[in-house]
């Protein structure tokens, strides 16, 4: 699958054969996470703030025992996590909030498509949009889950759904999508951002059907891109909270924002007027050669 100038341009890192451990105890003291991550999965520049690994943001996202299916977990089965969110939210400056078409969304690492649910906004169910899993090329331990997205339509809109009986608004399988492989780098889709505050990523590792793992994406990002929120005041630490730290203050304010979840990023400069004409070209010449193409 092609991809544009602009889908590419947070691309540019081949494989690295660079590995980071874990912090904390138990599996994470001895596993060591392959650096899978090539792209960014959007333009940094857009991101106010996003939320840290094992927050308190949103709600909790860590084990669910109940979510499985002839033996399959659909999420993590580590029940020593404290409750947690173990996924990063993202907030774009707010220029970019109030539509489904500004904050563009890229494949983390080349892979295929093996989920593609609906997603139904909890406060207007006539705003519905997509959550994807991408299985990773490289090592198909990783998988990336992506939600609140308006994924691009050369892309299956529902495939592998939920059991129905785990799922009731199980929906059969788009059969007249174009691929399910995408390259790190792809355009995916966008954010959808009409009534939303942000959109999320979270990281699946799988070990077998019945032992599976969160884990940040940031641990599976090399330093070369990871630079890009480095000069914006971040560091690796500052993105997540180890396990120890969750359990030593566990969240007591679901529903309500505490600041020490969040990670706002240094301004960017602010784009010139020639600068956001030619992103905007970028991104109509994108769209007009995929639709070329299909």
């Amino acid at each position: 699958m092609q991809s544009g100038p602009l889908a590419r341009v947070t691309c540019g890192l081949t494989l690295a054969a660079i590995f980071l451990p874990l912090n904390a105890p138990g599996l994470w003291a001895t596993t060591i996470h392959p650096q899978l991550v090539e792209a960014h999965i959007t333009n940094p520049d857009m991101i106010y703030e996003l939320s840290k690994f094992r927050s308190g943001a949103g709600h909790d996202f860590s084990y669910d025992p109940s979510f499985a299916y002839a033996g399959e977990y659909f999420g993590a089965t580590d029940s020593t996590e404290p409750d947690s969110s173990m996924k990063h939210y993202y907030v774009p400056y707010i220029a970019y909030k109030g539509d489904q078409l500004s904050v563009p969304v890229f494949a983390p690492f080349d892979g295929t498509m093996t989920r593609v649910t609906e997603e139904v906004h909890p406060d207007d169910a006539t705003k519905i949009n997509k959550r994807i899993e991408l299985t990773s090329a490289d090592d198909s331990d990783y998988i990336a889950v992506l939600f609140h997205l308006n994924l691009d339509h050369d892309y299956p809109q529902i495939l592998n759904d939920w059991p129905a009986a785990v799922w009731p608004a199980h929906q059969p399988d788009d059969s007249s999508y174009l691929t399910d492989t995408v390259s790190a780098g792809d355009f995916l889709g966008y954010a959808d951002m009409r009534i939303s505050n942000d959109f999320d990523v979270a990281i699946l590792y799988e070990v077998s059907a019945t032992e599976k793992y969160w884990v940040s994406l940031y641990d599976l990002m090399p330093n070369s891109l990871f630079e890009s929120y480095l000069n914006r005041g971040a560091t690796r630490a500052t993105m997540s909270f180890t396990k120890s730290e969750r359990l030593a203050d566990p969240v007591t304010w679901w529903g309500g924002r505490n600041d020490e979840d969040w990670l706002t990023l240094n301004q960017v400069p602010e784009r010139s007027a020639l600068s956001l004409s030619l992103y905007g070209l970028l991104v109509l010449l994108l769209l007009r050669g995929r639709r070329t193409r299909s």
